[in-house]
């Protein structure tokens, strides 16, 4: 479960991310536009673009947990999907002005040479995103958030653009001149494997799709703890940071309303205890 320390964490993520990723972007920008790096300033405008998906996730987390009501009965779980789509189709976008001016400057072919400060800027760039990921992904864990975790693996490819970036500078000094564009193309490259498949949970997400097979199987091991009851049909689905699994059952007629009323509460609290997960878990009794 979760401590005291990580609950912190969790709510200063948000702001962490926001904050960080503006102050790198304009770092990156500023030293890749006076020390003449097209992958440093492309990359600076990468980190604009977490500014915009870290801004989007808070507000889908602030939009999950509002209470239910008769008009969304299973609660606001899943626009944590839909505002990891946002992300994700946000930086689709700065990846394809970043592939453009990388292909842009590879054919015309002018000698690139970045200044030593350049140098810098990727070294500032690299140390603070991988800090940013470690951050990011044990808090998504610790809530079993969809967003939290796009969030946190959308800093771990921040991590490898900014290893590109640096060994693209560094060619260039060396002589290679083509390799501080290249590696501008390497990070909009970076940016479309992870928003495909980023893209790709998010939609597995909104269109109702199951728990994973580890998880369904857990849950039929709970219900087979209980000699009361015999199971006909479970179905699962993701609902954000909480579950929804509903589950056919048949009981003997001589059980007692109270019994099962019983069972389900203690079933309820076994399969959230072993999924770590809370979430809505309905039981259908019917008779042999």
């Amino acid at each position: 479960m979760k401590y005291e320390a990580c609950e912190k964490c969790v709510k200063s993520l948000g702001w962490t991310n926001v904050g960080g990723n503006s102050l790198i972007a304009i770092i990156k920008m500023y030293l890749g536009f006076i020390g003449g790096s097209h992958a440093l300033f492309a990359d600076g405008i990468h980190s604009f673009g977490d500014v915009a998906g870290s801004i989007t996730m808070l507000i889908g987390l602030k939009v999950a947990k509002k209470n239910r009501n008769p008009n969304y009965p299973y609660g606001y779980g899943k626009f944590e999907y839909v505002a990891a789509a946002v992300i994700y189709t946000l930086l689709f976008f700065v990846g394809i002005y970043i592939l453009m001016n990388a292909v842009h400057a590879i054919i015309l072919g002018h000698p690139v040479d970045p200044d030593m400060v350049t140098i810098v800027g990727a070294l500032i760039s690299l140390a603070a995103n991988e800090l940013m990921y470690r951050q990011s992904i044990c808090a998504g864990n610790q809530l079993n958030s969809p967003s939290m975790i796009a969030n946190a693996h959308e800093k771990r490819a921040d991590v490898w653009a900014s290893l590109a970036v640096l060994l693209g500078i560094i060619g260039s000094k060396l002589g290679f001149h083509v390799l501080d564009p290249l590696a501008a193309l390497m990070v909009s490259f970076f940016i479309f494997k992870l928003c495909a498949s980023m893209m790709h949970q998010s939609i597995r997400g909104l269109m109702d799709a199951s728990l994973s097979k580890e998880d369904r199987q857990n849950i039929l091991e709970e219900i087979e703890k209980f000699p009361e009851i015999k199971v006909k049909k479970v179905k699962t689905k993701e609902m954000g940071q909480n579950i929804s699994v509903e589950i056919d059952v048949l009981v003997s007629a001589s059980e007692l309303l109270s019994n099962l009323e019983k069972v389900k509460e203690q079933l309820k609290e076994n399969i959230e205890k072993k999924i770590e997960r809370s979430g809505e878990i309905t039981l259908y009794f019917s008779t042999n």
